[in-house]
């Protein structure tokens, strides 16, 4: 093969895996999507198979291709979930076929057919799934993932081929030339499927790194809650009016109206707690609860009653691992009963 050919293409590659790594860990900082931090790490993976290819190192090149193929998989298992709002489970154990064939041939091949050939044919395979599994998340109309999964599932064909038709002479330059120009697609695409409005904007539900727990937050704090949760399904009881768009808000008043609750019935805010992260836990996901007003329940229940909802309510919460964050300034309660309250959500 043209030696400037074969450089040429290897500088792209690299270049183009180089590149969308980047990208790709620029986007996980900016939206804390796993599958991106898998799909960088992926992407890396496969630039160090240039130079394993270029060192001539066999077992090297089945390793560096089972490990690409893992983990572009298991970040587009991980984006599957994501997406559904369902942490998909045994991911790791779908995603190791690559590996596993690269091992085996590795350590007991003889043959450069069942050192690289098998593995890379097995890893071919998962990259053809990658672009699949991308088609299904992404769904119609999200036209850059539509796209980086036809140019996925393209290069896994074509890696597919590279076991049969290595050893005719007529067609490497043919074989390398399209193999570098999908690798370029692919990276090219999947930026542009990162970086797209559909990708990025927090409609999942699982983008967010919640864990359960209680949290006493000021006036202060829940503008910036709402900012950090303005994309994730939060169950609120509060009392202003402008809630996060994707959040279930009830709103504390004595006047009837849609999604009102008046001050008066907290158990039907302990039931309404209870569904919602009972359904939450069945989508695999960490309910949030917010609770806003907590001053006005104590005008209309006195302090006794909404100690008592409060400790029902963080039960409630914790056996169900959810997150409870109630928004209490010390400066509007009496100090005993600012102290009671906080020392009961304690677990005091």
């Amino acid at each position: 093969m043209n030696t400037s050919l074969l450089i040429t293409g290897q500088l792209l590659s690299l270049l183009a895996k180089v590149t969308v790594s980047a990208v790709l860990i620029t986007t996980h900082l900016r939206t804390r999507r796993e599958s991106t931090l898998i799909w960088a790490l992926a992407w890396l993976v496969a630039a160090f198979s240039i130079v394993a290819d270029a060192l001539g190192a066999l077992p090297l090149v089945s390793l560096t291709e089972a490990t690409f193929s893992f983990l572009l998989f298991l970040g587009a298992l991980q984006y599957l979930s994501e997406e559904v709002g369902k942490k998909i489970e045994y991911q790791l154990i779908w995603a190791t076929p690559p590996l596993i064939a690269a091992m085996y041939g590795i350590l007991l091949g003889e043959d450069w057919f069942s050192i690289v050939g098998i593995p890379y044919g097995i890893a071919a395979f998962f990259v053809i799934l990658s672009g699949v599994m991308i088609s299904i998340s992404a769904g119609r109309g999200f036209r850059n993932g539509r796209k980086t999964a036809v140019a996925l599932s393209l290069l896994g064909i074509h890696k597919m081929n590279y076991p049969f038709l290595r050893g005719v002479v007529w067609f490497a330059p043919i074989g390398f030339s399209i193999g570098a120009l999908l690798t370029v697609l692919s990276a090219y695409f999947m930026s542009k499927m990162v970086l797209s409005e559909e990708f990025i904007k927090l409609e999942g539900p699982l983008r967010l790194n919640i864990k359960p727990g209680i949290e006493i937050i000021s006036a202060e704090g829940y503008r910036k809650l709402k900012e950090e949760l303005n994309g994730y399904p939060v169950l609120a009881f509060i009392r202003e009016l402008t809630p996060p768009e994707r959040w279930n808000a009830y709103f504390l008043t004595s006047i009837p109206g849609e999604n009102t609750i008046p001050p008066t019935h907290l158990p039907k805010i302990l039931e309404l707690s209870a569904r919602y992260l009972r359904e939450s836990n069945a989508k695999g996901l960490i309910g949030v609860i917010v609770l806003d007003g907590v001053e006005y329940l104590i005008i209309h229940n006195g302090i006794t009653a909404v100690t008592k909802f409060a400790g029902a309510l963080r039960d409630i919460t914790l056996l169900r691992k959810g997150r409870l964050v109630v928004v209490l300034e010390e400066s509007a309660l009496d100090r005993k009963d600012y102290l009671t309250i906080k020392r009961v959500l304690a677990g005091g």
